[in-house]
């Protein structure tokens, strides 16, 4: 028997950001808070834990380096290509994020998303891609999955973030624990 741990959560806030969600400044908390998220999960199952995440700069690389230090192997799921989705969502943050996310990507199993993006407007792959987490997350074993959302309780700048995964998750029944990034 598995256990899925799907997380879902905020980048790095882009330096111009006029209404802050995640300042640099909170990585050490934030840090903290997701590794109190894990080892809980760890602790209430006997199943084999698998973690699936995407790959960006902050909650999900967090995720994932978090994740190896205590034993939890994991996947990297992204919306574009590696190269393409690290211009995209981790490059913006600075050098030590590419590295970090470098890193990840030669030992990590990588998923891409693959889809028909002619069909699909620019700004909702990103809906498309948490479907498709998801999706991954319960064909493990149906309701043997908990969401992990870092998340400031807010909507979203675009489709397909961190409420909507909550939400989707909500729909298909998933446990889902939220580190509300306001109150850490």
């Amino acid at each position: 028997m598995k256990h899925t741990i799907l997380f879902t959560g905020h980048m790095i806030d882009e330096k111009e950001r006029e209404e802050p969600r995640f300042p640099a400044s909170k990585e050490m908390v934030v840090r903290a808070e997701i590794l109190k998220q894990l080892i809980k999960e760890k602790a209430t199952t006997k199943k084999v834990l698998t973690g699936i995440a995407g790959g960006a700069c902050g909650g999900d690389i967090l995720f994932h380096e978090l994740c190896e230090e205590i034993g939890i192997p994991t996947e990297m799921y992204l919306a574009f290509p590696v190269e393409e989705f690290k211009k995209r969502s981790v490059s913006f943050a600075g050098t030590a994020w590419d590295i970090r996310f470098d890193k990840l990507t030669k030992k990590l199993p990588i998923h891409i998303l693959s889809v028909d993006r002619s069909n699909i407007a620019q700004n909702n792959i990103w809906a498309v891609a948490n479907l498709w987490m998801l999706d991954h997350a319960l064909q493990v074993e149906e309701k043997n999955m908990t969401l992990i959302a870092l998340w400031d309780e807010k909507g979203g700048d675009g489709n397909g973030g961190t409420e909507h995964m909550i939400n989707i998750a909500k729909d298909k029944g998933a446990k889902i624990n939220i580190i509300n990034i306001n109150e850490i």
